[in-house]
């Protein structure tokens, strides 16, 4: 008897750990059509997204890197402001965990190396992993954190997003929700006193 009610304790703990993880695809930053799959596929995007409409999301195309010349697919996401168009590629970074900027049109343009703005794969609410790399050259730790799941892949999610300098000290905290279709449909920018 008493085996029996350890495996069934170790068999409730087990579905109760699964519970809380699920796939997040790709298709939930483009807000292209999600798949039932578990695979991460650059499917077509093209998205005009964003309360306003100023924001948009195309790809995937081919884009080289000015400094190695490697060719690599990218979305193409561009917003329009006050002070022009902000152009931003990104691709799948960190061993498919995330998609990361690879280049900012912000301040003269600039490459970015190991980025991570959104989550990919599998993940848990309440997860939070760190992944490091460097934007312009300067060394920057990006960490995110899980806030709310849901349990299918079309379900929205929402997550902080965290970036640290070089010395540890934090530039950037926001909370985004991201929306199946839709794209970005929430941010929360947690200005940081410099």
């Amino acid at each position: 008897m008493k085996k029996l009610l350890v495996i069934l304790t170790i068999s409730l703990i087990s579905q109760l750990s699964q519970a809380n993880e699920r796939f997040i695809p790709l298709e939930l930053f483009t807000g292209g059509e999600i798949r039932d799959d578990t695979e991460i596929k650059f499917t077509k995007a093209n998205l005009v997204f964003g309360e306003k409409k100023r924001k948009k999301i195309v790809g995937p195309e081919d884009w080289k890197y000015p400094n190695t010349g490697k060719i690599i697919k990218v979305y193409k996401r561009t917003r329009k402001g006050q002070s022009g168009v902000k152009t931003q590629y990104f691709t799948v970074t960190n061993d498919g965990q995330c998609i990361g900027r690879v280049w900012d049109s912000r301040r003269g343009g600039r490459i970015i190396v190991n980025g991570c703005k959104f989550p990919l794969g599998f993940w848990k609410e309440g997860e939070k992993r760190s992944f490091n790399g460097s934007s312009g050259g300067k060394t920057r730790k990006i960490e995110l954190t899980i806030l709310k799941l849901g349990k299918k892949q079309k379900d929205k999610i929402k997550f902080n997003w965290k970036l640290y300098d070089g010395a540890g000290k934090l530039m950037d905290d926001n909370d985004y929700t991201f929306s199946a279709g839709r794209a970005m449909t929430k941010l929360n920018d947690k200005k940081i006193s410099k």
